[in-house]
């Protein structure tokens, strides 16, 4: 429906435009019906209307000074003019002002009125295709030239560089000024990437409204370019000459503190830029940018947004650091759930902390929660509860540890939730109590009897409801548990065998072994 105000000081043909014109019928809704120019004013500053029917004379402002101000804010509202004999003289400055539809009120009844409200919604409909046009036109422009950049900065940082016409005297065709000589590499980074996508639904909507703010930010600057990449990242480049006037680092700064408040207002989008070394030459050009994409990764333990130069950034830790930790900081989280702790906040922050203080690469990090995760599902059997997917892609899309935090408290809640609903639905609450109990001391010998002890049960009822209830007798599920566990240590850490086989309380590691190959198949230390 398209809508329209009438804007009359004459009571009473207000009152025949409002209840008597059958607006509904030719696809129009009635907004308003104003006494004064002013106050439609006001109304269409708050929602501007396809059409507006005015009369020309009336007191304070006039009908075409509010259709003059209108057309200022808006060029996309249609006109009616209402006049008397008296006021035809107006109709020549009407035409002037792009109005086409003039009526006397002396002639105005039901059936004129219909007639040109049917022409004005052909006239509206014609606009609304041409301007769906126009904006496809633009739409398809924007995304040929940022594709061209796109697959220009990708096949430069791809490919060998033996074709100069792959260099930097290509970026002439992007708008770059020729025969500057000196290139300053930059990369921003969209700091709280998860609640970016959430603002704007999916990556495609993400890096369209970036890529098209920044290239209309960027229009009046011949120095820079901007080259998209992805949603989450994109590349600048800033061109120079020597000049001991102009410091090229605090230019290429002011430039990106100029962008990150442009986009964190309007867009509502934080992003943290990373600035690299001045070069001349395409191949330090490229290594700039591939150090950069590697080393804006350290923004991930930023308590905000940032704009900082290369050589201040700290190198991250490796992977093999981080997974040497896996045991015991999987162990501890696990008997959280287990438990059914609600209380997740100190084990969660004290992780935070942990990789905080060691900066691990986010990657790492990820890859290390995503197992965790994994394997708590797996010790609880009840990998079916979750949506694995979209738990990995939500861990995937963290951009902070703040997001991370975030993702690993709601994780870990939703985990005791599951091991909760788990306890209380069970007709058998001995046999979970008992799973517990055996995970919970996997790294020492237990047996039938103390767990039974510990649920106050006979053993030999204890015996036979496990098997009824598990399918497995009471030592193949512990064995089997014990073997898992092994299997992890042995994977994820540079541990011997016998050091597995101790802390998973076997003294005799030719009996570890031969139970470790009964299960598997291969021996422990093909797994080291």
């Amino acid at each position: 429906m398209y809508k329209v105000i009438i804007v009359d000081d004459d009571v009473a043909v207000l009152t025949f435009l409002s209840n008597m014109i059958p607006w509904e019928k030719y696809g129009f809704e009635l907004e308003g019906a104003c006494s004064d120019a002013y106050q439609a004013l006001e109304l269409s500053e708050r929602n501007m209307p396809d059409l507006v029917v005015t009369d020309i004379g009336m007191p304070g402002m006039s009908g075409l000074e509010l259709i003059k101000k209108l057309k200022e804010l808006s060029g996309h509202s249609h006109f009616l003019i209402l006049s008397c004999h008296d006021e035809f003289r107006f109709a020549q400055q009407a035409v002037q002002l792009g109005v086409q539809e003039y009526i006397l009120k002396e002639t105005l009844h039901v059936e004129g009125m219909e007639e040109i409200l049917g022409r004005i919604r052909s006239q509206l409909v014609e606009s609304s295709r041409l301007q769906q046009r126009v904006e496809k036109l633009q739409y398809q422009a924007v995304q040929s030239k940022s594709s061209l950049k796109e697959k220009w900065l990708r096949d430069f940082l791809t490919s060998p560089l033996t074709d100069p016409e792959n260099g930097i005297p290509k970026l002439t065709d992007y708008g770059l000024i020729p025969n500057l000589n000196r290139f300053l590499p930059m990369v921003g980074s969209v700091y709280s990437y998860q609640d970016a996508l959430s603002r704007y639904n999916n990556e495609h909507v993400l890096k369209f409204v970036i890529e098209n703010m920044l290239e209309e930010l960027l229009q009046e600057e011949s120095r820079i370019l901007f080259f998209p990449y992805s949603a989450k990242q994109f590349c600048l480049l800033y061109a120079c000459e020597p000049d001991l006037k102009i410091n090229p680092y605090a230019e290429a700064e002011r430039f990106c503190c100029k962008l990150q408040r442009s986009l964190a207002g309007t867009l509502k989008v934080e992003v943290s830029f990373l600035i690299g070394e001045l070069g001349s030459d395409s191949h330090k050009m490229k290594r700039q940018w591939m150090d950069l994409f590697q080393s804006a990764n350290a923004f991930f333990y930023s308590a905000e947004p940032g704009v900082s130069k290369i050589n201040r950034i700290m190198p991250l830790a490796g992977q093999e650091e981080l997974l040497s930790y896996f045991p015991v900081l999987a162990e501890q989280i696990n008997l959280l759930v287990l438990e059914g702790n609600t209380d997740v906040g100190p084990t969660v922050d004290a992780f935070i902390q942990f990789i905080a203080e060691r900066k691990f690469h986010p990657i790492y990090v990820k890859q290390f929660l995503y197992k965790l995760e994994l394997d708590i599902q797996l010790k609880l059997i009840y990998s079916h509860q979750f949506k694995n997917k979209k738990n990995q892609l939500m861990l995937d899309q963290v951009g902070s540890i703040h997001e991370l935090k975030a993702w690993m408290t709601q994780f870990l809640m939703e985990a005791v939730s599951v091991m909760d609903q788990i306890s209380k639905q069970s007709k058998k609450t001995e046999i979970i109590e008992a799973q517990k109990y055996i995970q919970m001391n996997l790294r020492r010998k237990i047996t039938l009897e103390e767990v039974a002890d510990h649920l106050y049960l006979n053993s030999s009822y204890f015996s036979r409801l496990f098997k009824k209830e598990t399918g497995e007798t009471f030592v193949e599920y512990m064995t089997r548990m014990k073997m898992e566990r092994a299997r992890e240590m042995l994977s994820d850490t540079s541990a011997a065998v016998e050091e597995v086989a101790l802390a998973l309380g076997y003294d005799n590691r030719s009996y570890f072994v031969k139970l470790f190959k009964k299960y598997y198949g291969i021996s422990p230390s093909r797994l080291i």
